[in-house]
């Protein structure tokens, strides 16, 4: 974790803390053993290809929230997972499908957990989950929604939203993407909705969300089967009610370039926000192949004894980690004023 000031139009970090677990040991980002809850069955490489080990609390933090006494608490992609550390950065209390959130979490999109978490003046959590679930591998393409839990930490007790997507702007449900979420009252939040859309443009939207007059979904079933089976719009909306959107501020016109905006933050005087970007560390990977043109490190397969094959066939490329586009390896924080966002 970073703590920062913003000073004459720069941010700069002057303090770090490492997460660590109960004993004191540092998590690291290293992904979880397969089997296990969380794990999507990752290998972690270094930069010569070569197996680095396993980390069984390792987590992949997308969000970060601050409570009332000081607190921290972290949302994950792996689990997903959310975990609550104390100021110096130790484990308190981790939170994972089936062991105090909803199991149904645990068919999250790999690497699409939660992206996003914030905490009500009322001391709930919210956490958003990156994208659509993809429920025994038969819901990414039909799910109209990603969901939005809600955590009482006091009691454990949790519900479940359901966030309507622009699904008409994406070719596939699984495209839209949360990038973060940040609570302005007890009911409504700042939630930024992205992903690449059906005419292959980036799109990054935030939207003022109402959770008011929303149907917990954590019990609710058409014909035995969770919602996101529904592939009739019209009876998904006939069955419960979604949490009201409105756009607040389209970055992607206004001049955003990145392509993930995953960081919100409304200041105190009510009137203004911070966006961030996620630059992904400001690298790439190219690959060049004598053979093939126009390939990607996803096209090869790598064997436990070091071979590299591409469609089953022995390969040879040449795998480099270069700095990305100037657009995606820098980092951006965007100030904005909204006078009229509480208004509204």
């Amino acid at each position: 974790m970073a703590v920062g000031v913003i000073k004459n139009g720069k941010a700069k970090v002057i303090e770090t803390i490492g997460l660590k677990d109960e004993q004191g040991k540092a998590i690291t980002g290293l992904p979880i053993m397969p089997g296990l809850v969380g794990s999507t069955n990752e290998v972690a490489l270094t930069e010569n290809l070569k197996l680095l080990s396993y980390d069984n609390n390792g987590l992949d933090p997308e969000g970060i929230a601050l409570d009332s006494k000081g607190n921290f608490w972290i949302c994950d992609e792996y689990g997903p997972f959310i975990a609550q550390f104390d100021k110096t950065g130790k484990l308190i209390k981790k939170y994972a499908p089936g062991n105090g959130l909803p199991n149904i979490l645990k068919y999250r999109i790999p690497n699409r957990g939660f992206e996003g978490i914030t905490i009500a003046p009322n001391g709930k959590i919210y956490a958003a989950l990156q994208s659509v679930l993809d429920i025994e591998g038969k819901t990414a393409k039909t799910a109209k929604f990603t969901r939005i839990l809600e955590l009482d930490p006091e009691s454990g007790r949790t519900k479940m939203y359901a966030y309507p997507i622009d699904q008409d702007n994406y070719k596939s449900p699984k495209d839209a993407k949360i990038g973060d979420i940040f609570a302005i009252s007890n009911n409504k939040f700042l939630l930024i909705e992205q992903g690449k859309g059906k005419d292959n443009n980036m799109r990054n939207i935030i939207y003022l969300v109402d959770i008011k007059e929303a149907t917990d979904i954590s019990n609710i079933r058409v014909e035995g089967k969770e919602l996101e089976f529904v592939a009739d719009k019209d009876q998904l909306y006939k069955t419960i009610k979604f949490p009201t959107k409105k756009i607040v501020f389209d970055l992607r016109a206004n001049g955003w370039k990145a392509e993930k905006a995953e960081g919100i933050v409304m200041c105190p005087d009510k009137k203004t926000i911070m966006v961030i970007n996620d630059n992904d560390f400001g690298i790439t990977i190219n690959v060049k192949d004598s053979e093939r043109k126009d390939v990607k490190i996803a096209d090869y397969t790598l064997y436990a004894d070091g071979s590299l094959k591409y469609k089953e066939k022995l390969a040879e490329p040449t795998i480099s980690i270069v700095p990305n586009s100037e657009e995606e390896r820098n980092t951006y924080l965007w100030v904005i004023k909204l006078p009229e966002i509480m208004k509204k």
